[in-house]
């Protein structure tokens, strides 16, 4: 029974090795395996590119930031979707 020992340590660890695996398969899908196509996107959304704006952006109060999404909307903030399409690296094919 003194032998024992090294032989439960050996399979206590196989376990949690196999438990791992098993884990990490199932998880959730690995990013390499879902291909993204991107040239069947055509269009950024505005909404999102001003919105998401307002992010990195400081404002007195809710009404100034509500001013400057409409006014992004409208297309007063080129430079607001130019820095979008270059986090993402669009480049200037993407039309709004």
């Amino acid at each position: 029974m003194k032998n024992n020992k090294p032989f439960v340590i050996i399979i206590i660890l196989l376990v949690a090795v196999a438990g791992y695996f098993a884990f990490k398969r199932f998880s959730s899908p690995n990013i390499e395996e879902t291909p993204i196509n991107t040239s069947s996107q055509g269009k950024l959304n505005i909404n999102v590119i001003c919105e998401g704006a307002l992010s990195y952006m400081t404002f007195n109060d809710g009404a100034s930031a509500d001013k400057f999404v409409a006014e992004c909307k409208e297309g007063k903030y080129p430079e607001v979707i130019e820095r979008y399409k270059a986090q993402m690296n669009l480049g200037d094919g993407k039309a709004v």
